[in-house]
């Protein structure tokens, strides 16, 4: 005699898959990009008022590059990424001759 059925639709049977094994699941792209936004506004608002945890040069123009400025910035312990840093005067090597500009 076969077992009763404990799903009555394949539907219901696949919620409970889904529900069961939840925590193994990644999250989904949309999710991930809405709260990339939503930091991207949070720190926003938070320069605006001058209460910025971060620096202020870490807000780009858009959530993505904001989330990347912030993945560098937590990854090398604290600093800006190298593009949001001051350019250091570059000196001109010694040992090269360098060309007078009226003759070039």
């Amino acid at each position: 005699m076969p077992r009763a059925r404990e799903y009555v639709t394949n539907a219901e049977k696949q919620a409970a898959y889904r529900q069961r094994h939840a925590a193994q699941q990644r999250p989904r792209a949309a999710y991930l990009a809405a709260l990339a936004r939503s930091l991207h506004g949070v720190l926003q608002d938070a320069v605006a008022a001058h209460t910025s945890p971060v620096p202020d040069a870490l807000l780009g123009a858009q959530a993505d590059e904001t989330l990347r400025h912030l993945i560098h910035y937590i990854q090398a312990g604290g600093t800006a990424p190298p593009e949001l840093r001051p350019a250091a005067p570059k000196e001109p090597s010694k040992g090269i001759r360098q060309s007078a500009p009226h003759l070039i």
